[in-house]
């Protein structure tokens, strides 16, 4: 962009002319921003820069998206549709497909965290589960609920009366991973059986990876309900998600049910100037 130039002759402008094109969101600002910082500072270092030539970075700019909030009713239905959308090219039994929704549900993990779990990641006589991590989430070992420990163990009991032999927890047919496109592609027939085609604030039709929200917003709904202490429950979610940090969790406040924006104007962070303890 800027022509052959030594490293000490890099001045604001320069980085400015590279960062700020005309079609440049400022998604991708911050990013380049970010990775050019760190690469003036491996060489200011080094002394083959005086100073950083770095303009201020944009503001964040938080996103406008929401994602599909599934009622309990309409989980009910995805799982009771599981068995009827097959067709003879299924890479996915029927059993391990509810059972994998019932984990995401259940959970709030990731689509490639479910994906990926093998067996020792599962501990079903102590009632928890590992997840690896990845670039965006933390690994974690997290408790799971009598509820889901009771299905986990009627499909590892399923698993064994069909002789499936399987590094993974939940595989394909062939015994092979299941890849998040193949989970979803299986998701959308189910969820065209079911008739769930969107409904409310959400600007999308409802996909797999909305279950993972729809913990989150059912969870703060029971809080809410029986008056437990936001303060000590979402950095508890937060870290049961694999968040690094509150501000994705504290977004799913805005997706509770209308009936609490009452209360939940009186715990807003934005409004007393306070983060969540």
């Amino acid at each position: 962009m800027v022509g052959n130039l030594a490293l000490s002759e890099i001045n604001v402008h320069h980085v400015l002319q590279f960062l700020d094109r005309p079609a440049t969101s400022t998604a991708a600002f911050r990013r380049g921003h970010s990775l050019l910082r760190r690469f003036f500072e491996y060489w200011a270092v080094r002394g083959e820069m005086a100073e950083m030539p770095m303009p201020p970075n944009r503001p964040p700019q938080r996103s406008s998206f929401l994602p599909y909030i599934y009622t309990k009713e309409e989980i009910r239905s995805l799982l009771r549709s599981a068995p009827l959308p097959k067709t003879k090219n299924d890479k996915i039994h029927y059993k391990t497909l509810r059972a994998a929704l019932l984990m995401l549900y259940a959970t709030g993990a990731t689509l490639g965290e479910v994906t990926r779990l093998v067996h020792e990641n599962v501990d079903l006589q102590h009632g928890s589960i590992t997840f690896s991590g990845s670039q965006l989430q933390t690994a974690r070992s997290i408790p799971i609920g009598r509820d889901l420990v009771r299905v986990a163990q009627r499909y590892v009991s399923w698993k064994e009366r069909t002789r499936q032999r399987s590094e993974f927890f939940f595989p394909r047919v062939d015994g092979k991973e299941i890849s998040p496109r193949i989970l979803r592609d299986h998701f959308e027939r189910l969820r065209t059986t079911a008739n769930i085609v969107g409904r409310g604030e959400s600007s999308h039709m409802p996909v797999l990876r909305d279950l993972r929200p729809t913990f989150a917003v059912h969870r703060i709904t029971s809080w809410i309900r029986r008056k437990d202490d936001l303060n000590q429950m979402l950095p508890a979610l937060a870290a049961y998600m694999g968040n690094a940090g509150l501000e994705s969790t504290e977004r799913y406040l805005q997706l509770a049910p209308e009936r609490f924006r009452g209360a939940l104007n009186k715990l807003s962070t934005q409004k007393t100037q306070t983060l969540w303890r």
